[in-house]
């Protein structure tokens, strides 16, 4: 009889893993947002559409490159070609070439996590607020205490913060310890085109700015409704993280605004979101992609098991699949 398997997390590392594994046993997914997407979801209004977490990924290895192929077939996944520069406060910008293909999914960045999610049993708007173990399975109970269900596995795919409100520290003991996540604000700008430089995005240095792109010129998008996403450093947003979010907003528009040479008069609309845990720290040299506690029969994985980038989490989780079908 097949395992059921509970993953927390729709985003990329829970729907590979759950692709990885739909073959061995029954999966089911619990995402506790409104849509799919995690750190690669898009904000949208009546008039404007923001990619306000990952702004692209790379494809260095095989599994990632095959994964994605039939997605590059049918226009999920689209190459994208900007034009790069590189800004900061007091030196003149410079060109920044990229020497490998960087990818974008299309019409939005959260379309590839569509794409991977037909056919699986995915639960959205639906938290896991606690895990009880009974016998030899685990009861998923949400924020009323309400049963969700019982699963033989638990299995995280969230952010490392959850991943340790989530599974018991007792069962785990110091496997998480080694991981780290910092925060990111994005800010999200509606801007005429016309206003806009003509480059695409920008890497900045020297300042709270880390990145800037104009998210209506990546393929797919509408190039008419001009929207940016302007993302601060790491160090900048932990020290500013609880300060009053409209005078953040205000210090960051007025430090695009520089930056840019675009006027204020041109921002028609303007949008702050918060990622409390928005960027993996390096991990030195670690022993797995993933944790995991067959005997308690829990796991983790995501891209801050590796460091960060968008493959990571693919990668983490295709090798914790790998573990997992040894196990069941």
């Amino acid at each position: 009889m097949k395992p059921n398997i509970a993953i927390i997390g729709a985003g990329l590392a829970g729907l590979t893993l759950a692709r990885e594994l739909a073959e061995h046993a029954h999966i089911t997914l619990f995402e506790k947002a409104r849509g799919l997407g995690g750190r690669m979801s898009t904000r949208r209004n009546d008039s404007h559409q923001w990619d306000h977490g990952a702004q692209f990924f790379t494809a260095r290895t095989p599994a990632f490159q095959a994964m994605l192929a039939p997605f590059i077939d049918n226009g999920t996944v689209v190459e994208w070609q900007p034009n790069i520069t590189t800004l900061s406060p007091d030196k003149a910008p410079f060109k920044r070439p990229w020497f490998e293909p960087h990818y974008v999914a299309s019409p939005a960045m959260n379309r590839l996590l569509k794409g991977m999610a037909e056919g699986l049993d995915v639960r959205l708007q639906t938290r896991v607020a606690a895990l009880v173990q009974q016998q030899e399975q685990w009861q998923l109970l949400d924020e009323n205490e309400q049963l969700l269900g019982e699963y033989d596995w638990v299995i995280s795919s969230a952010p490392l913060p959850q991943t340790r409100e989530l599974l018991p520290a007792e069962l785990l003991g110091n496997c998480l310890d080694a991981y780290r996540m910092l925060p990111c604000y994005a800010l999200l700008l509606a801007v005429d085109d016309a206003a806009l430089p003509v480059w695409d995005a920008a890497s900045v240095n020297d300042s709270p700015v880390r990145w800037i792109a104009f998210n209506h010129r990546l393929p797919g998008r509408n190039r008419q409704a001009g929207a940016v996403v302007v993302h601060t450093t790491p160090e900048w947003s932990t020290t500013h993280l609880e300060d009053d979010q409209e005078q953040v907003t205000q210090r960051l528009i007025d430090t695009f605004c520089t930056l840019t040479g675009v006027s204020a008069d041109a921002i028609t609309q303007a949008q702050l979101h918060r990622w409390r845990y928005a960027l993996s720290a390096e991990v030195e040299a670690p022993e797995a992609g993933f944790v995991l506690n067959p005997h308690h029969r829990l796991a983790a994985c995501g891209d801050w098991c590796l460091g960060g980038r968008v493959e990571a989490a693919f990668t983490s989780a295709r090798q914790l699949a790998d573990a997992l079908q040894r196990q069941l």
